[in-house]
This record gives structure tokens, sequence and C-alpha cells, in this order.
């Protein structure tokens, strides 16, 4: 093949001024969000900080809660996915059909408890205060390894395109997150989401749209990704292979198992839940997210394969010009977009904003927890005035994010973005959707057996999480090739080391290797299958009188279940419960 691409621009290659222009806007925005509800809010408590006032509407919640899920890992990762895997993880796409089981099932229930921190709820289910801690730790600890993703994933980026070193950017990324979130509470955090999750659409848009100009039509993109196996009918395999890293039927019901676990049992999204004026808002925010979902997903997808179309004979890391598979999107905005001023700022405040909706999320519902779970419950703590109480959930809250920077240092081994912030997330929300489920819907299931699942699962699916990387599974990627390469570029040589492949372990090492889109489903399926059976074994007699059972909130539990049941009968969803 003839040599069609030129890199010699790379070299010189770098931020105009109007680019840090738009970049900087980005910054200086969110920090100004975050600083006005900080003045607004200056003399009033916890309850305005980390509830909003009881007073969001659905659409800035429901761009909220998409942000908060649709990180910088999403708009890097799913690009690098598609360019080197293939379009099947498009298929997460269908799992958005979780998101009306959480409308209309599990959204009344939280709406009516208003609890600020949703892991209080299991402590009075139970009627154990170790079943909260539990959970609520396990949160803590998802949430920060989660953070630390979506850092390194922007500083990725920005070390990229901008030669700053990763280090600074990792730093920058955080800090600023953190401190805006800290001053402004949960109204800053939910008005910055929409304004990152617009720059984020944008971004991914102009990327596309200048694409297809280039490459010339969507046909083209398509004969060629198609011709490469990277779509079209022959990559895609329904059946359940559980050890096969992607199939049809392994990321729908990964997916689904993930959707449903983030927004029916995480303080992230039951927060927002609680902060609204209505319940009909409430459910209307969670129906929202779908198409805005399906469109990020899908310029992400369209994205990876307009890039391979336009490097099909150079691969950019074949080639030696990147040293990771996720720099692709940013190479690609560096080697063909700069000559329109302020895209390549576009681009990286896009990255930027996926990742500082992502962390300001999580840090808020960190300090929440933290502040509701722990900090209330002692005296020194409680008798403190309403100001003074809100100014230390400012502080956890910043302290959360300063912790989330460090481990984002240790973010750039565990392999692709996008499947590192789904795994972490995976082995401790699925156990966690199991919990939530046994609480509504199993009331013979005691603290007992809830602890032990929770414990089970989590342990079980972290196992397999961490095992895949410590016996050295990485995704395999699809052919690329170098033949049209300028020829006075050094091609270095292909490594011998093949990674590991599947087939060839033995058991039982090669149940490592279980896809990380199962890890979710692995978690909740254990945790279920334990809790169950321990707390039948647990239970003194059939007479119902486990007093794990028998507790004070039994009676609201079957009430507002009750509540719940009648309003889908009468078709009056949306009617405001009474008390």
């Amino acid at each position: 093949m003839e040599a069609r691409h030129d890199f010699s621009s790379l070299l010189d290659v770098g931020f105009m001024a109007v680019d840090y222009v738009v970049f900087g806007g980005v910054l200086a925005a969110s920090l100004a969000i975050g600083c006005f509800y900080a003045v607004r809010s200056r003399n009033k408590g916890t309850e305005e900080f980390l509830g909003g006032d009881l007073s969001l509407s659905c659409f800035p919640v429901s761009m909220s809660l998409l942000a908060s899920v649709v990180s910088a890992s999403t708009v890097l990762g799913a690009p690098a996915e598609a360019y080197y895997h293939g379009v099947q993880w498009w298929y997460t796409c269908c799992s958005e059909i979780a998101l009306l089981i959480v409308a209309f099932v599990f959204v009344p229930f939280y709406y009516e408890l208003r609890l600020t921190s949703v892991y209080k709820y299991l402590e009075q289910r139970f009627a154990s205060r170790s079943v909260g801690l539990v959970a609520g730790g396990l949160f803590l600890l998802a949430t920060l390894l989660y953070n630390a993703v979506v850092i390194y994933g922007p500083a990725l980026a920005l070390a990229s395109v901008t030669h700053f070193p990763i280090w600074i950017s990792i730093i920058a990324v955080g800090l600023i997150a953190s401190i805006y979130t800290a001053i402004g509470g949960l109204k800053a955090v939910v008005w910055t989401d929409v304004l990152q999750l617009l720059i984020m659409v944008a971004g991914l848009a102009a990327v596309v749209i200048k694409g297809l100009l280039d490459v010339g039509s969507f046909q083209e993109v398509w004969r060629v990704a198609v011709d490469h196996n990277r779509a079209g009918p022959q990559i895609f395999t329904y059946e359940y292979l559980p050890l096969q890293r992607h199939t049809v039927s392994n990321i729908i019901s990964g997916s689904v198992v993930t959707n449903m676990a983030y927004y029916s049992a995480t303080q992230t999204a039951i927060q927002r839940y609680s902060s609204m004026k209505s319940l009909r808002h409430a459910c209307i925010a969670v129906v929202m997210m779908i198409p805005f979902y399906i469109l990020l997903v899908s310029l992400g997808m369209l994205t990876g394969l307009i890039i391979f179309t336009t490097y099909e004979g150079c691969d950019p890391l074949a080639a030696g010009l990147i040293t990771s598979k996720d720099q692709i999107l940013p190479f690609y905005v560096m080697d063909r977009l700069t000559q329109i001023p302020g895209l390549p700022g576009l681009f990286v405040a896009c990255i930027l904003s996926g990742s500082l909706s992502s962390i300001s999320s999580g840090v808020n519902a960190q300090a929440a927890v933290t502040w509701e779970d722990v900090f209330s419950r002692c005296p020194r703590f409680a008798r403190l005035p309403h100001t003074s109480k809100a100014t230390v959930t400012k502080f956890l809250a910043l302290g959360y994010g300063v912790l989330a920077v460090c481990l984002a240092f240790l973010a750039g081994n565990v392999g692709g973005v996008l499947q590192a912030s789904i795994s972490f997330m995976s082995c401790v929300n699925g156990p966690l959707l199991a919990v939530f489920i046994m609480a509504l819907f199993m009331p013979f299931c005691n603290s007992k057996g809830v602890c032990v699942g929770l414990v089970m699962g989590a342990a079980v699916s972290l196992v397999f999480g961490l095992g895949s990387f410590v016996i050295g599974i990485k995704p395999e990627l699809l052919p690329t090739s170098t033949s049209a390469c300028p020829v006075n570029l050094s091609i270095p040589q292909p490594s011998e080391n093949h990674p590991v492949r599947v087939e060839e372990l033995g058991y039982p090492v090669k149940l490592l290797a279980l896809s990380y889109t199962q890890l979710g489903v692995l978690g909740m399926i254990v945790t279920l299958v334990v809790g169950v059976t321990v707390s039948l074994a647990t239970v003194p007699t059939g007479d119902g009188s486990d007093p794990y059972c028998t507790t004070p909130h039994e009676g609201q539990l079957s009430s507002v279940i009750s509540d719940i049941s009648s309003r889908v009968q009468q078709q009056s969803w949306f009617t405001p419960a009474t008390s």
C-alpha cells in the first residue's frame, strides 16, 4: 500500500491561544458555578449542601445523573474500543431498558424515604448498623477507585496534546473538581454536570462531523469497518460465553445489572432523587437519560470507526506514535483537527468535562455518606451549628478528592480506562443491588444473611476482577497495518510476548478470565444466594418471629410498597404520595 500519511507536522503541534481560551473557559465556568452556589448558600446547613434544598427539577438532574456515569473513561474509551476491538459494545444501549424499571419501581420508594444517606435505610430495614456500615464502606471504596480512573483518563489526554507532564494534569483535574464541589454542594454539582454534558456532546459531535467530511461519507466508514472486522454481522456472537470478553449476551446482561445497580443501589444516584421537587420530576429525570445515553455511546463508537478509516494503513499504536490505545482520540485530534482554531481546546474541554462531572458527583456522595453515617452520630459533631456542619462536609468532599488524585497515579497500570472503570464499579454495585433487592422484596432476609452475602459477593467479584490483571490477561487487539506509514517513520518491531490468551490457560486459573462485563452479575448472584441461604438458616422458627425481620421500619416498608402497587393499578403514578 502506498504511503499516504504524513505525521511530520505533529512535531510542532500544540495548543494555540484560542485553544487555551476554550479550555480555560470550561474550568472558569465550572468554578464560577461552584462559587455562585457557595455564596448563595453560605448561611445554610448540610441539607442545602447535600440535598439541594429539595428544589431541583427533572432536566438538570437527568443530565447530572447521566454525566456522572458517562465520564472521560467513556469519551476516551468508546472510540478506542471501536477502533481496536469493534463495535460490539454498542449493544450496551439495549441495557437502558433497566432505567424504566428503576423509574417505576425503585425511584418512588426512595423518594418517599427522603434519606440523606440511602445506607441508613438498610440499617433501619435490618435493625443493624453493621449492614449500613458495610454497604456504605463498599460504596466509598468503589467510588474512590472509579474516581481515580476517571481522573487518569483526561490527564492522559492533556499530556498527549499539550505536552503537560501527566502528573500535573492529574493534580489539576482532580483538585479543580474537588474544590468547586466542596464549596458549592449538590446544586453546583448538578448544574456543572449540565454544562459539562453539553460540552461532551459538542466535542464528540465536532470530531464526527469533521471526520466524516475528511473521509467522504458514512458509507465509506462502514465499508472499511466491515472489511477489517470492526463492524458487520460477522463480528457479533450471541452465545452467552462468560469467559469471552465480549459477546452480545455478555454485554447486555452485564450492562443491565450495572445500570440497575448504579441507579437503584448507590448514593450518587439516590441522593439526586431525594433532592427533587416532586416524584414526577424524579421519574421523568431517569427516563430522560435513555436517548442522551444512546446518543453519547453512538457518537463514541462512530468516532472510533472514523479514526480507523483515517488510519486504515498506518495504525499510530503499531507505528509507535502513541503508547496506549486510549491515546488514539487525542492523537487524531492533534493530527487532523488543528487547522480549525479552538477545536483542540474544545476536545480537551470535552475530556475534562467527562472527568469533572464524575469526580464531583462521587465526592459529594462520599461526603454525604460519611457525614450521615459516621460524623452525625458523634455528639461533638451533632451539636455543631448548621453552618459548621456544612463546613465539615465540605472538607470531607475535598479530602475524598485529594485521596482520589493520589490513587490516580496508579490507574495507568490497569489497562483500558473504559474496561477498568466498569470493572471497579461492577465489583461492588452488583452486590449492593442484591442487598437492596433483598431489603425491598424479600422480607424474610435478615441482617446476618445480608452482611455475609454482601461481603462474600464483593470479595468474589473483586477476586475475579483483580485475578485477570494479576495473571496478565489483557484485551487482544484486532489486527492493524503499518503498510501506508511514511517511509521515514521508524516502525518499532512487534513484541514477541503476546498477551495471555484464555484458551491457553487451564482450570481453575482459567476461571479468572471471566469477562469484566460479568463481574456485577457474579457479585449479585453470589450475594443473593449466600444472603438468602444464611437468612433462612438463622431464622429461629418458621412463625415469623425472627428479630432481624420484625424491625420498626417494617411497617413503613410495607406501607410504601402497598402505595407503589396501588399507583400502578390505578395508573396514577405521578400523583404526589400521601403520608
